[in-house]
């Protein structure tokens, strides 16, 4: 139990202490959520892009230089990521209930949210190996499973995925399609271990707030592994994170159906089931002019918005007054249309 937390006020960000075992954490900066997220395409199975984090802003947590365990002066590192403490991989946990409209549902790309500052030239970088695994899970409580699926590439192709000038970027793993259990997965992070060679990564987070949450979200799923013990995060250093990661899973579909593939490809709801905010993150190879509409299964209209020249957007949608139950999702450019059944479970 986390008997205290001292907290202080820093220059671009805030600082905390777990009193129990002496880590120290700092929020060193935080970055917007981006649009670029995997785009998985559907041919004949549906495919979801899941999260467990709400559509705002994302941080970044260092360790303080000054941090007075062995070796841990004056390059600690970053607390998701690289650091002094020799942590191989980071991992955040899924619940089956992201994906149970899914039938025989099975993981093929995790999305996942780097840090690499391109004027300081720290973060993500260098050559060596970096990879994603999954493991089983039934709670965000309980620590990862047994793995069930592993791939690996090199740190020059992941940030090689970074480009403009936002220190935050996305780099998808692409995996071979693996059956997945109901209960639900944890996507974890392999960290690079050649850290006398600069091999380093960093990972963007989000902090549990309840005000940001919804009720299908855990509060913080976060957990860590150091050699062959895992840590749970919120226990190890005081704060109840869950990582910057969108898995992909595809299986027979009950939900997210589309009836034409022509821009499905491009357009992802999330969360789904939602408890009433939705986001819909639009990926479109050139600019175009939608339309969207929310009917429920009367065939009543709920909403109707039309968006012109959009390409790379989120669109948030506010649902919280509308009743549980299954509602249609149709986006049109005019020339393709798209429906994709949307459930809210308030």
């Amino acid at each position: 139990m986390i008997k205290q937390l001292l907290t202080m006020v820093a220059i671009g960000g805030f600082a905390i202490m777990n009193a129990q075992n002496g880590k120290a954490v700092f929020q060193s900066e935080t970055s917007t959520l981006p649009v670029g997220i995997s785009t998985e395409k559907a041919t004949a199975v549906t495919c979801n892009t899941i999260a467990v984090i709400s559509p705002t802003s994302v941080s970044l947590y260092t360790i303080p230089s000054n941090t007075t365990t062995p070796g841990c002066s004056p390059n600690a590192g970053y607390v998701f990521g690289t650091n002094c403490y020799g942590f191989t991989e980071e991992a955040t946990f899924f619940p089956g209930t992201t994906y149970s409209t899914l039938v025989s549902p099975s993981i093929t790309a995790v999305s996942v949210g780097f840090y690499h500052g391109q004027t300081t030239l720290k973060g993500t970088k260098g050559t060596g190996p970096i990879g994603m695994r999954i493991y089983s899970g039934t709670s965000s409580t309980v620590a990862p499973g047994a793995a069930i699926v592993t791939t690996t590439t090199s740190l020059t192709n992941v940030t090689a995925a970074q480009t403009g000038t936002s220190s935050l970027f996305i780099y998808t793993f692409t995996l071979a399609p693996t059956a997945i259990p109901a209960t639900g997965l944890y996507a974890s992070l392999i960290l690079p271990t050649t850290s006398a060679a600069g091999d380093t990564a960093a990972i963007y987070t989000q902090t549990f707030s309840a005000s940001s949450y919804s009720a299908s979200m855990p509060t913080g799923g976060a957990w860590e592994l150091n050699g062959t013990t895992w840590s749970d995060v919120a226990t190890d250093w005081g704060i109840k994170v869950n990582h910057l990661m969108y898995p992909v899973v595809c299986g027979s579909g009950v939900t997210s159906v589309s009836k034409n593939l022509g821009i499905s490809n491009n357009i992802k709801i999330m969360p789904n089931p939602s408890t009433g905010v939705v986001n819909i993150a639009v990926t479109l190879g050139q600019s175009s002019n939608l339309s969207l509409n929310i009917t429920n299964t009367l065939g009543q209209q709920i909403t109707a918005k039309n968006y012109n020249g959009i390409s790379n957007e989120v669109i948030t949608l506010d649902l919280t007054n509308q009743a549980n139950g299954i509602y249609f999702v149709t986006v049109s450019n005019g020339t393709d249309k798209m429906v994709q059944r949307l459930i809210l479970n308030k």
